[in-house]
């Protein structure tokens, strides 16, 4: 996938949240630190499909802060609907404070908006060449949640850390049979700001933190999503 960042080592993601805050005000604050933040290239939305357990072990970990925990989504870019010719699946790791990513190119396929086959990803996942043990994992596997949001992108002067900007969060219940998207969950007027950087540069990290005027929050999109059509779980 262009411009798709592969991980093969563990790193700190510091999420900040600004809300009622403006895309435009964000990129400011990231503009004016010291660290002298650029554009790394073009805004672009992002759009994800999550999977989790029967019992849903993904969400509860996320949101209850294990420590050790995983999860699971399908990634691509561009058009939410329509044609997808280069997702992405990704195994989400995080220990701690830091984490990581295993990723792995699917086929293309299709989701369309006046409606959604769920089986669709049982046979998408048969035809990928995927390795005998994320086949088992994903075996055990459902859809959970589609959403997508608005990402902009910059780089520190030194290239030792990464800003991402994200709104115009959209959420989308999904069911493993058909689903037809009438009903969106959107989060208006808020900015998620995500520094991201190797484990070895966390004092500068500070400095850079102590210059974004926003909460610090883990703020996990799926746990949002999820948390707003499964209500019932989420307390």
């Amino acid at each position: 996938m262009q411009d798709y960042t592969r991980l093969d080592t563990y790193r700190y993601e510091r999420k900040f949240v600004g809300e009622k805050v403006p895309r435009s005000v964000a990129e400011t604050y990231v503009r004016q630190n010291s660290a002298f933040f650029t554009p790394t290239f073009p805004a672009r939305q992002v759009n994800n499909v999550y999977f989790d357990t029967p019992g849903m072990d993904c969400f509860m970990d996320n949101l209850f802060g294990v420590g050790d925990r995983w999860k699971v989504r399908v990634r691509w870019y561009g058009e939410l609907f329509g044609d997808i010719s280069s997702p992405v699946l990704e195994f989400k790791i995080k220990k701690g404070f830091t984490g990581t990513k295993k990723s792995y190119e699917l086929p293309p396929f299709q989701i369309l908006a006046e409606g959604f086959d769920g089986s669709v990803w049982k046979q998408l996942f048969l035809t990928a060449d995927l390795p005998d043990e994320v086949r088992e994992r994903l075996a055990g596997l459902q859809p959970v949640l589609l959403n997508a949001y608005q990402r902009s992108y910059f780089e520190s002067a030194n290239k030792k850390f990464r800003v991402t900007v994200d709104d115009k969060m959209k959420y989308y219940n999904l069911r493993q049979t058909w689903n037809y998207f009438l009903h969106v969950h959107r989060e208006e007027l808020k900015s998620v700001i995500e520094l991201k950087y190797d484990h070895n540069w966390q004092e500068e990290a500070d400095i850079i933190t102590n210059q974004l005027p926003f909460r610090l929050d883990k703020n996990s999109k799926y746990v949002v999503g999820t948390s707003h059509f499964r209500s019932e779980i989420a307390h």
